[in-house]
C-alpha cells in the first residue's frame, strides 16, 4: 500500500514538471542569473536588463514582478508582448550600506507560465578599496604605433658626479603580436635594461633608463635623446639632467672650509650687439679653501666664454669673457651655469639676455 502511494506521487511529481517545463517554453529569458561582479559601497544603483521573448501562441502579459530584497528594485514592460516579441524586466540594486556578498531572488509573474525565477547576485565592497582598470589607450597614453607608453620624457633633474640613477619607463604593446625593443643609440653615461626584451601581445613591460656620469668634463646641464629601436622603426626618446659635485663624502670641517663663490653680478644685459657683444663677469672665492669651476656652460650656443673650467684661490678674483654671436636672427634670453665645488652653492646661474 505504501509502495503504491509512493508511485502515485512520483507521478505526479513527474506529471507537475512536465507540466512546468511546457509551461516555461512558452517565455525565454536571455540570462537567468546575472553577476554584477565587484561594486562600491557609493557609486550608485547598478541594473540589468532581463530579456522576456514570448515564444507562445497568445500575447504575454506580465502581471507582477516581486523581489526578495528591498535593495532590489524592479520595473517591466506593462503592454502585452505579442508572439515572437519581446519585453524586459529590469532589476536594479542599490549597494548603499550593504557589503559582502549578495544574491537577490527576482520573480517574475506572467499570464501564460508558472512563476520565473531569476537572480542577480555580486559582491559589494567599500568604493575606495576599488582599483578601476582603464582601457590601455587610457592609461599608457603616449603612443608610437602599438607601443604605448606612459610618458616618453626622461628628466633625471639633479645628479652628482659618480651617483647613479635610473628613470623606469612604463610600456605596453598593444599589438596581436609580439614586440621586440632593443638599444640603437645611447650616449656613454646611460644604459638601458628591457624587462622583458620581447614584449608578448597584450602585455604590459618595463624599460629601465640608466644614467651614471664618470666623466669630469661634464657637469652642468646634459640633455639629448637615447634612441631605441622597436621592432623595425627607431624611436627617441629626450632626456635631460643637471650633473653636480659628489657632497656625500664630505665632512662637515670640509664644508665649512670650502671655497665659496661669488659672482660680480646674476644677470648680463647686452643691449646693442651691433656696438658690444662681450661682457666681463667676475668670480671670486671667500673661502677658505680653494673653487674649483668644474665647467661653465650656456643653454644657447650663441653664448661663449673665454674659458670654462679654472681655479680661485682663497680672495683671489678670476675674470672670464662672455660673448654673444652678433649674428642671432632675433632678441635672445637665455643661462649660464657655472658649476662649482662650493657645497652652499654648486650651482650659480647667470641670466643672459640680448636684443638684436
Amino acid at each position: 500500500m505504501i509502495m503504491k502511494r509512493i508511485g502515485l506521487l512520483l507521478t505526479s511529481l513527474i506529471l507537475f514538471c512536465i507540466f512546468a517545463a511546457a509551461q516555461n517554453d512558452k517565455v525565454s529569458v536571455n540570462e537567468k542569473e546575472h553577476n554584477f561582479g565587484v561594486i562600491g559601497d557609493k557609486d550608485g544603483s547598478v541594473s540589468f536588463d532581463f530579456i522576456i521573448t514570448n515564444n507562445s501562441d497568445g500575447p504575454l502579459v506580465i502581471t507582477n514582478v516581486s523581489t526578495s530584497c528591498g535593495c532590489t528594485t524592479p520595473s517591466w514592460t506593462r503592454e502585452p508582448i505579442e508572439k515572437g516579441k519581446t519585453g524586459v524586466v529590469t532589476a536594479s540594486y542599490s549597494p548603499l550600506r550593504q557589503s559582502g556578498t549578495f544574491a537577490k531572488s527576482v520573480t517574475v509573474s506572467t499570464n501564460q507560465t508558472s512563476p520565473i525565477g531569476l537572480i542577480i547576485k555580486g559582491e559589494v565592497v567599500k568604493s575606495e578599496s576599488i582599483v578601476k582598470k582603464l582601457p590601455p589607450e587610457e592609461e599608457y597614453p603616449v603612443a608610437v604605433g602599438n607601443y604605448l607608453l606612459k610618458t616618453k620624457e626622461l628628466s633625471f633633474e639633479k645628479v652628482s658626479y659618480n651617483e647613479k640613477k635610473s628613470i623606469t619607463l612604463e610600456v605596453f604593446n598593444n599589438s596581436e603580436k609580439p614586440i621586440t625593443q632593443k638599444m640603437f643609440k645611447l650616449p656613454k653615461y646611460i644604459t638601458v635594461d628591457f624587462d622583458p626584451a620581447i614584449i608578448p601581445a597584450k602585455t604590459a613591460a618595463k624599460v629601465a633608463v640608466n644614467l651614471e656620469v664618470q666623466d669630469k668634463s661634464l657637469y652642468g646641464d646634459l640633455s639629448g635623446e637615447i634612441i631605441l629601436q622597436i621592432d623595425n622603426a627607431r624611436q627617441a626618446f629626450p632626456y635631460s639632467v643637471t650633473v653636480e659635485e659628489d657632497f656625500s663624502k664630505w665632512s662637515a670641517t670640509q664644508k665649512a672650509n670650502a671655497g665659496k663663490i661669488n659672482v660680480s653680478s646674476s644677470d648680463l644685459k647686452f643691449e646693442n650687439l651691433n656696438s658690444a657683444n662681450s661682457k666681463i663677469l667676475k668670480i671670486s672665492n671667500s673661502g677658505k679653501s680653494e673653487l674649483n669651476v668644474r665647467t661653465i656652460k650656456a643653454s644657447n650656443p650663441s653664448i661663449t666664454v673665454s674659458k670654462s673650467s679654472f681655479v680661485v684661490s682663497p680672495g683671489e678674483i678670476a675674470e672670464i669673457k662672455v660673448n654673444v654671436d652678433k649674428k642671432i636672427q632675433s632678441n635672445l634670453s637665455s643661462n649660464l651655469l657655472i658649476i662649482t665645488d662650493d657645497p652652499n652653492m654648486p650651482v650659480y646661474k647667470i641670466a643672459i639676455t640680448a636684443n638684436k
